[in-house]
């Protein structure tokens, strides 16, 4: 498979193996995510996700197929930032994938980064010697969680780029929707060289835990595909989506609705 042609839509898929627990019951998660998939143009899952989606038949042969292989840093966990290997490039590239997918987080205060980083470059090393594409996901850590700033979000991408990621994911910055966010998207992008994908925020439970109202539906749908907007006219080569699309109440549609905004 060549170089990625942006835009796309990449459906993400692998939260659950960081303990990140989404739709506990597994045969209604795989067919929220077969659901989305002819709306994606590829998906990036860890191992078993990925072997029972091509074994149903639910990718095909456009679909950019990337193994999620670094699940040890559990969501939570006093481990979190020790975020070893569970897989393979070469065990990527026997299953056939297209691709690896790599989470790097960098937190300036925590010496797990340097071993953390050490890791990146010899996947990126691994997945070059083996033609497969490194989909690299570089986050700013603070404080045990994700720094959404632009200052951040351009420290951590530059990093990564400059260490010879061919692709990113990033998140949308935390900006005012609209020109500040466009702005603060088009800062990021500017900043590396490569395809550069927004990833999409979890989806906005209703209050109370409660299960939502039509209208609540669509409040969600529609702040997600506004910053899925912003993070395309920012000069974004597509978005990343998981937990906004397979946690809809009908998330062939919404992958549909995103897969279109991005298009244009």
């Amino acid at each position: 498979m060549g170089a990625l042609e942006p835009p796309v839509v990449i459906l993400a898929a692998d939260h659950r193996a960081r303990g990140v627990m989404t739709v506990e019951h597994y045969a209604r998660y795989l067919d929220a995510l077969r659901a989305a998939l002819p709306s994606c143009d590829g998906v990036l899952a860890s191992t078993q996700p990925l072997r029972d989606l091509a074994a149903v038949g639910a990718l095909g042969p456009r679909h950019r197929t990337y193994l999620s292989i670094n699940r040890t840093g559990l969501a939570g966990s006093v481990f979190e930032l020790d975020d070893r290997l569970v897989a393979s490039v070469a065990g990527a590239a026997a299953e056939g994938w297209t691709g690896v997918k790599h989470m790097t987080r960098i937190d300036l205060s925590d010496s797990m980064t340097a071993p953390a980083l050490e890791l990146l470059g010899r996947v990126l090393e691994e997945a070059r010697a083996a033609g497969l594409e490194a989909l690299v996901e570089p986050l700013s850590w603070r404080d045990g969680h994700v720094a959404r700033d632009t200052d951040s979000i351009v420290l951590a991408a530059v990093v990564a780029h400059d260490m010879g990621a061919p692709v990113l994911k990033v998140p949308v910055p935390d900006a005012a929707p609209g020109a500040a966010r466009v702005d603060a998207v088009a800062r990021v992008v500017a900043s590396v060289g490569v395809p550069v994908l927004f990833l999409g925020g979890p989806r906005v439970e209703p209050a109370g835990g409660r299960r939502g109202t039509a209208g609540d539906v669509r409040g969600a749908r529609e702040a997600v595909l506004a910053e899925v907007r912003d993070a395309m006219d920012g000069g974004g080569a597509g978005l990343a989506v998981g937990r906004v699309v397979f946690q809809d109440p009908e998330p062939g549609v919404m992958a549909g609705l995103v897969a279109d905004a991005v298009r244009g």
